[in-house]
């Protein structure tokens, strides 16, 4: 799908939404929540093949995968963060999306400790300080 129709199908569903905002409040959030789902899949054959094309570019390179693996996985954490968070503001749900914002940025930090190690090893080892491992 290109991005004419993501965006037709996004504005179609917005002035659909906003219609029956006035009458039923329920069926405007599922018309959004729908047509943001829609749109997300029909992007995901995009992201899948940008990651095969990272990994050839990884496998001829000789670049240590690991820590791309651990920016792709941060990068999916972050589109499914901001998108539950505009799905539950969209309902009205403010301090529900706030929680979930933090919970985003508490995984990511968990998910990127190993890479931080790593990094905060090379700067011990370059100022002459031992391994923390």
């Amino acid at each position: 799908m290109n991005i004419v129709s993501i965006c037709a199908i996004a504005v179609v569903s917005t002035v659909l939404a906003i219609a029956l905002k006035r009458h039923n409040q329920e069926l405007s959030l599922l018309v959004s929540i729908g047509a943001a789902v829609i749109i997300l899949l029909s992007v995901i054959e995009y992201v899948l093949s940008s990651i095969d094309s990272v990994s050839t570019i990884l496998a001829q390179a000789n670049i240590n995968s690991e820590y791309v693996v651990i920016l792709l996985k941060v990068l999916g954490i972050c589109f499914l963060t901001e998108f539950t968070c505009d799905t539950t503001k969209e309902a009205g749900m403010c301090a529900l999306c706030s929680n979930i914002a933090l919970a985003g940025k508490i995984v990511v930090l968990v998910t990127v400790m190993p890479m931080f190690m790593e990094v905060l090893d090379v700067v011990v080892k370059l100022t002459g300080g031992e391994s923390l491992a």
